[in-house]
């Protein structure tokens, strides 16, 4: 099938998303024709086939817009993408591209939180991962809670506020904050990932520069308890009817919490026979499954069982497709809490799937296929009904405009 692989995006998670997109071409070019379609942080949208190369990105600067030729989206008698040549002349002209399945690989906004997914939408075009609501409500954390907890699902306890609430009534916002829960707190964007401006605060100095720092990202913060002595557990859930969970992870930290570093940079360097210093390109793309993490879990099989559980019925509950990661904190008596859902997750999470004897290539496959199903789900929907409610309107108005101008 044609694959449009989209990546990148005005979003803190640019680059996690370029190394993402290159792992999944990777996995797909061998059995699809795979079109890259790069989004740069200022929002242009680019194609090229130096795109999927990662050298392109890794050497340098990023892409620049007057180099590469352009995709634009036309909604003529059919929606469509086109693309636009970097230069004009006698036979280079705008073109369609065509499209059989779209792959979201943008994590965080403008990508990963619905937004992407509504144009999509809009265009009836199939498209990896979860639809609008899923996106939306996944990727914002106070509406998550909200349904989570609503639907019975254990979360700790946390606050949610605006940065217009902070800039007006921040006393009475700490003290909120300290009536409901206890130090140790984790303040976070409502709308993030990557644990880009999450901070853990022990007391009020630093509670207040972690909101401070966290409304640099985002206009509705969230402030949670944190757990003491306890650690994470992630899990990831594919399908649509039923969803299947993964085995389970436990990522390491090297500080009291995963920080950005823990889940990209801090890599497994234990393997004695890469002492090179040199890294392939497959090496660099694969450098996010390369992170600090136990699999399986080493946690007991009934723990594990619950977990899975609460996994699928998170995916359920949020109306989620395709693939997704649950992260949970697990306390000193193993309570578990469910702590965040990602609709887009880093690396796809293909190695909490390879255990069970599903490579990459084929995890990825098997969500294009699972975009088509769904696809065709939704197209099976009436979304017309007829009536004669024009014919009536129009006589009401005729009605309406003569006794105006009687009048």
């Amino acid at each position: 099938m044609n694959i449009a692989l989209i990546f990148g995006g005005r979003s803190p998670e640019h680059e996690v998303s370029i190394i993402t997109a290159h792992q999944v071409n990777a996995a797909l070019e061998e059995k699809h024709d795979v079109t890259p379609i790069y989004i740069t942080k200022e929002g242009t949208w680019l194609t090229g086939d130096k795109l999927s190369e990662l050298k392109t990105f890794t050497e340098g600067n990023l892409p620049h817009a007057a180099d590469y030729d352009k995709v634009c989206i036309e909604f003529d008698s059919y929606a469509k993408f086109s693309v636009i040549p970097k230069r004009t002349g006698l036979f280079s002209k705008k073109r369609e591209l065509l499209v059989d399945v779209v792959f979201p690989a943008i994590h965080g906004v403008h990508g990963e939180d619905g937004t992407l997914q509504g144009l999509l939408e809009l265009m009836n075009i199939p498209y990896v991962g979860a639809r609008v609501i899923g996106s939306g409500v996944g990727m914002d954390k106070t509406m998550m809670k909200a349904i989570l907890n609503e639907n019975g699902l254990p979360i700790v306890p946390y606050v949610p506020f605006t940065k217009q609430d902070w800039d007006s009534v921040s006393e009475d916002i700490l003290k909120v904050i300290e009536e409901k829960i206890s130090y140790p707190m984790y303040v976070k964007p409502a709308i993030s990932g990557s644990s880009i401006g999450v901070s853990q605060v022990q007391d009020v100095d630093t509670l207040k520069d972690a909101i401070e720092l966290a409304c640099r990202y985002c206009r509705r913060i969230i402030v949670e308890q944190g757990i003491g002595n306890g650690y994470e557990i992630n899990c990831s859930v594919l399908g649509t009817h039923p969803p299947t969970a993964s085995v389970c992870e436990q990522p390491i930290a090297s500080t009291e919490f995963l920080s950005f570093d823990d889940k990209y940079i801090h890599q497994d360097t234990t393997d004695p026979e890469d002492q090179s210093g040199d890294s392939s390109e497959t090496e660099i793309a694969s450098g996010m499954a390369g992170a600090q993490r136990e699999i399986p879990a080493p946690i007991s099989e009934e723990l594990t069982l619950h977990i899975q559980n609460l996994a699928t019925l998170s995916f359920q509950v949020l109306d989620c497709a395709g693939l997704a990661r649950i992260d949970f904190l697990v306390g000193e008596d193993e309570k578990v809490y469910v702590n965040e859902i990602n609709t887009i997750p880093g690396s796809f999470s293909f190695y909490l799937w390879e255990p069970a004897g599903l490579s990459f290539p084929e995890l990825v496959s098997k969500l294009v296929l699972l975009a088509k199903e769904t696809h065709q789900e939704k197209n099976s929907l009436i979304y017309s009904y007829s009536t004669n409610l024009l014919s009536q309107a129009g006589a009401s108005f005729s009605k309406l405009k003569t006794d105006l101008q009687t009048d």
